[in-house]
């Protein structure tokens, strides 16, 4: 059966459960929705919950931030989606080690207010 139809989430519900529903519905299972989530992470020499380099989860494979126009505010966005209220830093230069992935984001540019690194423009080239 089909459980949940006109979802309208506002991004910021914790569970599917607490978005905007209707529960009669004229969906099809040809309309079933999909995702593919991109995860983030922080890795390196001495790496720590909260200072490492900057790691995304993109098709199956992790990979590594490139540092090109990286700043605090792309840093603060980072930090966000890891639990933490701001960043004190934005090191560059493999700070933290060279990673062995591929490079999956070039020229990051957040805004400083996304909640997610995902949702700030990048090129995939470097």
């Amino acid at each position: 059966p089909i459980l949940m139809d006109d979802v309208r989430c506002l991004g910021f519900e914790a569970e599917l459960q607490h978005c905007s529903l209707t529960s009669r519905h004229d969906c099809h299972h040809e309309e079933d929705a999909s995702v593919s989530c991109a995860t983030i992470r922080l890795g390196g020499d001495h790496a720590t919950n909260s200072q490492g380099r900057v790691e995304v989860f993109q098709n199956g494979v992790w990979g590594t931030v490139c540092d090109n126009d990286w700043d605090i505010s792309d840093a603060t966005v980072v930090c966000r989606q890891l639990g933490y209220p701001f960043a004190l830093s934005a090191p560059r230069l493999a700070a933290y080690g060279q990673g062995t992935g591929p490079i999956l984001r070039g020229s990051v540019l957040c805004g400083g207010s996304e909640a997610k690194l995902q949702a700030c423009s990048f090129t995939s080239s470097h």
